[in-house]
């Protein structure tokens, strides 16, 4: 926050109201109080929601003070540049984007004790390699002030490195919590509104490599690589987020001839997919689902279950074997819902009981899970598990020794077994 700046004085002259203030800035009356009264004691995180709740106010009130051919020629931009083609990326969309990635890194400045808009996000792992490096969090800034810059000038903000991606996926995560209290048509005049406006998983989709949201990178994911007796920086490390991003995907990837990804990027994608999909494994769980957990290094995606037991699904080689643990008929059970509820499409059930023929009884599936389900084609695209999953080892699993799994075309399956802890 900005030394010396009357947060009393600021929010007066903006024309908001202390309850105004706090719903913008999406914290309590009494802590929006506390700051107008002394900003050093609330956090870095809230002083900066309250100086970009001041700020876009500010922006509101000078853009209806500027001479109309200066705000036409911005609008005109936007409007011009976006919302083409029925883009999900709307001028209001970017406008809000721009304004956001700008906000953030104007506010946060480039010190780690300001920092808390653009760096929440990084995961702990991240944050043990960089914090403190002020050459690292200045970078950080100047990305997230590029995105702002491009879009302005009327440029897609193609993610080009995982800098750009990490900055996006911040920004649209700011961007979507503000939507509703200062949307960017009432500080823009002229801004066009289209009728998808505010869809920002599309944006995502549509911008982004990581559809399902920037992976948290864990330890073994940035570690280094030895070749031929050499030691080399991970490209996933935060040090190396500014080269070129399908680099990283290559390496990250390991894709096979047949296109499809490695255990361990297929593991990442699926806990991420489970991850935006909680409340689905949640009623497969019967409610009781108390942690979803990624475990690199053994290429697996760990659920505990409430009442004491561990489902662990890994992504292994069709061919390879994973013996069954514990209780192999629960696990049985848990494989058919997952596949039943998280990964095969309707259309893939109705093909699979009667071709689809949109006669018979069978053809009405009721009101399945997989309905509310996100994602889905997003996940399997990026592993390149394209075909319909299918059970394997689900008839007579007692004796045949080997985990239950779901199978995708040839080269992948997730093996599901149990571990009780109780």
């Amino acid at each position: 926050m900005v030394d010396g700046l009357d947060v009393k004085a600021a929010r007066e002259a903006a024309g908001l109201t202390q309850a105004d203030a706090a719903r913008a800035a999406r914290i309590s009356v009494a802590t929006w109080r506390r700051a107008e009264d002394d900003p050093s004691s609330v956090s870095a995180k809230t002083r900066a929601a309250v100086e970009r709740v001041l700020k876009t106010s500010r922006r509101k009130m000078q853009g209806k003070a500027r001479e109309e051919v200066e705000i036409a020629e911005h609008v005109r931009r936007l409007n011009a540049c976006f919302g083409v083609d029925g883009s999900a990326l709307t001028p209001a969309t970017a406008a809000q984007l721009a304004v956001t990635s700008d906000s953030l890194q104007d506010l946060d400045g480039q010190d780690w004790s300001e920092a808390s808009g653009m760096t929440e996000q990084l995961s702990q792992a991240v944050l043990f390699r960089v914090y403190g490096n002020q050459a690292w969090l200045k970078r950080l800034g100047d990305t997230f002030e590029e995105m702002a810059v491009r879009i302005g000038r009327g440029a897609w903000p193609w993610p080009r490195t995982m800098a750009d991606e990490f900055v996006l996926h911040t920004s649209i995560e700011w961007g979507r919590g503000t939507w509703d209290d200062m949307p960017p048509w009432e500080y823009l005049n002229g801004l066009e509104r289209r009728a998808d406006d505010g869809d920002w998983r599309g944006v995502m989709m549509e911008l982004s490599h990581f559809p399902l949201g920037f992976p948290d990178l864990a330890e073994d994911e940035m570690s280094s690589r030895v070749t031929d007796g050499r030691v080399y920086l991970s490209r996933l490390h935060p040090y190396r987020w500014w080269e070129p991003l399908e680099m990283a995907l290559e390496e990250w990837r390991a894709a096979s001839p047949e296109g499809v990804a490695s255990p361990g990027f297929i593991t990442r994608m699926l806990f991420d997919f489970l991850k935006i999909n909680r409340g689905v494994v949640d009623e497969i769980f019967e409610g009781d689902l108390y942690g979803c957990d990624l475990d690199v290094a053994r290429n697996a995606v760990l659920l505990r279950d409430a009442s004491g037991f561990t489902a662990v699904l890994n992504v292994a080689h069709p061919d390879d074997e994973i013996r069954t643990r514990d209780d192999p008929l629960q696990a049985q059970r848990y494989a058919y819902a997952f596949l039943q509820h998280l990964f095969l499409s309707r259309e893939e059930q109705l093909a699979a009981k009667c071709g689809a023929c949109g006669k018979c009884d069978e053809c009405d599936l009721g009101d399945p899970l997989s309905d509310d389900v996100e994602g889905r084609k997003a996940w399997r695209r990026s592993t390149g598990l394209l075909a319909a999953p299918m059970l394997v080892n689900g008839v007579e699993i007692e004796s045949s020794g080997q985990a239950i799994g779901i199978k995708f075309n040839d080269e992948a399956v997730i093996r599901v077994t149990i571990v009780n802890s109780s």
